[in-house]
């Protein structure tokens, strides 16, 4: 068992800061009744075995990769199995604009979640437990920052339970985009790969939008942007129409329409941006 109660810090006002954090692995009991709350938000990732959370005169059976997530002053009530006792992280964390972070990302109650990449919220959480076990609390502002690591891992691939069904086709969209940022330069033709995972065009853009919050086209346009980018830097004399065309773009026009909605600026104007500041540094 692994578990860290810091000292309020509210005064540096960090986005957020933990009051506690801990790893419990497969104890004897572990079944917490806490009808009014507590005053943090509170996140629970299941990494191991099986347990039960109550929400909203609603149980919910916990397994390997489940979150849930607690508002302030929310009752909670949640216990591990008998028979499958749990690995579970937690942390309980406060911050001066997390509410409405939080309801912006559309986190605005108590609820329950499968994390579809599981390793990357349990890294940091083991990431933030070594932290606080080497130094205590010498160093506030990498407590913080690992802290953020939890949340915006928990946030960003975070799929609601009542989704679960959909979660393989979530993690098959997620290993293809690999591929697709591979061939980003290539004509996009969204039946070829909406037929290698098996899907209809349309489930397929559906599906992709709540996987990586963006659409495939978009996708595209990100991977193009940033390839166009590391061209105009690596080759400062290579033509502009030559970076459009090896990132997928057949003509300087709407490569350049599309450059500026990303970055602000023409290509041309990225280039000697950063030219500028290569030659002063």
């Amino acid at each position: 068992m692994r578990s860290f109660y810091l000292p309020d810090l509210s005064e540096f006002t960090f986005f957020c800061f933990p009051h506690s954090v801990g790893n419990y692995t497969k104890p004897d009991q572990h079944h917490i009744n806490r009808m009014e709350g507590v005053q943090d938000f509170s996140l629970h990732y299941i990494a191991e075995g099986s347990g039960y959370v109550e929400l909203h005169h609603k149980k919910y059976e916990l397994n390997k990769g489940n979150v849930f997530l607690h508002i302030p002053k929310d009752p909670m009530r949640y216990y591990q199995s008998h028979d499958d006792p749990w690995n579970i992280y937690w942390i309980q964390f406060y911050g001066n604009a997390l509410s409405a972070f939080l309801l912006e990302n559309g986190h605005y109650q108590s609820s329950v979640w499968t994390q579809s990449h599981a390793s990357l919220i349990e890294s940091s959480f083991e990431h933030l437990l070594d932290e606080i076990e080497q130094f205590n609390f010498l160093r506030p502002s990498r407590i913080s920052a690992l802290n953020y690591s939890v949340l915006i891992e928990f946030i960003s691939h975070a799929t609601p339970l009542s989704a679960y069904r959909n979660l393989n086709n979530f993690e098959k969209i997620t290993a293809l985009l690999p591929e697709m940022q591979k061939k980003a330069h290539l004509p996009f033709e969204l039946a070829i790969w909406s037929d290698k995972l098996g899907l209809t065009p349309h489930y397929f853009c559906s599906l992709f939008k709540k996987a990586t919050k963006m659409t495939p086209v978009s996708y595209i346009t990100k991977c193009r942007i940033q390839s166009s980018k590391q061209l105009l830097l690596s080759h400062p004399s290579m033509p502009i129409k030559e970076v459009a065309m090896q990132c997928g773009y057949p003509g300087n026009s709407y490569f350049n329409k599309k450059f500026m909605e990303s970055e602000g600026k023409t290509p041309a104007e990225f280039r000697e941006l950063n030219r500028s500041i290569k030659g002063r540094s």
